[in-house]
């Protein structure tokens, strides 16, 4: 999100989350996620359950909450039973 060179943090640092936004698997670096609190706002949900746990393999984004999936592109119709 805000275009920070990844790195591995030191153990006792929050790691870095990935989600999905705009149709494209982004990591959200640890100071991003300590700085904006309301850093899942941006990102995309699932149609079917609103999580914004996903994650994009295969060109399909995946529901990681509740497994739905749907096409790469956001404005591909929406998540289909798997």
């Amino acid at each position: 999100m805000c275009g920070r060179p990844t790195y591995d943090p030191d153990k006792k640092e929050r790691p870095w989350s990935r989600g999905v936004l705009e149709g494209r698997q982004v990591l959200i670096c640890p100071i991003c996620q300590i700085e904006r609190p309301d850093w899942t706002d941006a990102l995309d949900r699932c149609e079917t359950c609103g999580s914004t746990r996903l994650s994009i393999m295969l060109g399909e984004v995946i529901c990681r909450q509740c497994g739905q999936a749907r096409a790469g592109k956001p404005d591909e119709g929406r998540l289909a039973q798997r």
